[in-house]
């Protein structure tokens, strides 16, 4: 009986030359893995980039209409305010006076504000986005916009505050009974009627200087302040709005 004997083969060892290819190859393998999701972050990065900044422009927009409707709102109440504040100190309390009294008092006592556009802020503050802004420009100018909002806010916060505080002195003035038929500024036509015998609840000259006074604050609250800050803050959103559409356009 025959017994086959399997040859044994032989495994030489590779050349050193090939076991550095092969390293290659496996290095720059997962060096382009890496550079492949790096630029895919990176496009990404990008992509999200340019949908804040879209955001922030439509905000920008819907905001630049408020802010100009405010200005006017905003001088309008100057003009009622001036003109209460000199009714106050006219020489003679005549009844045709004391009614104007209650005219301007109404006119001048609305609130201020609006309601900035925050969308876009929002989610580049709630979700770390401001780090994708790859321009200095661009990021510095948006900080420069959030914190030039927050001295609008508190300067209208501010004003508000001094109108409550307007009303409450009115309250010794004026009698509420001789306004009639209140309604919302807004509704078509003038928001309240005066008794055409409305007559003041004192004619304390010291009194009405002081509520005179009183007015000169809100005057003050409301074209040093106020006004300057809206107007400024137009100027700023104008600025960023530009800047915004040159980069990213």
């Amino acid at each position: 009986m025959e017994v086959h004997h399997h040859p044994q083969l032989e495994h030489k060892p590779k050349p050193w030359k090939e076991y550095l290819l092969e390293g290659l190859m496996i290095f720059l393998a997962v060096m382009m893995g890496f550079f492949a999701e790096s630029l895919r972050e990176h496009m990404a990065d990008r992509e999200r980039e340019k949908q804040y900044m879209h955001a922030m422009v439509i905000d920008l927009q819907k905001d630049s209409v408020q802010i100009n409707n405010e200005i006017g709102n905003t001088n309008h109440a100057i003009v009622e305010l001036d003109s209460l504040f000199r009714c106050l100190h006219s020489p003679k309390l005549t009844d045709s006076v004391q009614v104007k009294l209650y005219q301007l008092n109404m006119r001048a006592g609305y609130l201020v504000g609006f309601d900035f556009s925050d969308a876009a802020s929002a989610q580049l503050k709630n979700t770390g986005g401001l780090r994708l802004i790859q321009n200095q420009e661009v990021t510095d100018a948006i900080i420069q916009y959030w914190e030039t909002r927050d001295d609008v806010k508190f300067n209208m916060g501010v004003f508000n505050q001094n109108v409550q505080n307007f009303w409450d002195d009115g309250l010794k003035i004026f009698d509420m009974y001789d306004i009639k038929n209140l309604r919302h500024p807004g509704d078509k036509g003038v928001g309240f009627e005066i008794e055409p015998d409305a007559r003041l609840l004192t004619r304390d000259k010291m009194q009405l200087i002081e509520y005179a006074n009183r007015v000169g604050g809100l005057l003050v609250a409301l074209k040093v302040h106020y006004l300057t800050s809206i107007l400024r803050q137009r100027t700023i959103e104008a600025d960023l709005e530009h800047l915004i559409i040159k980069n990213y356009n």
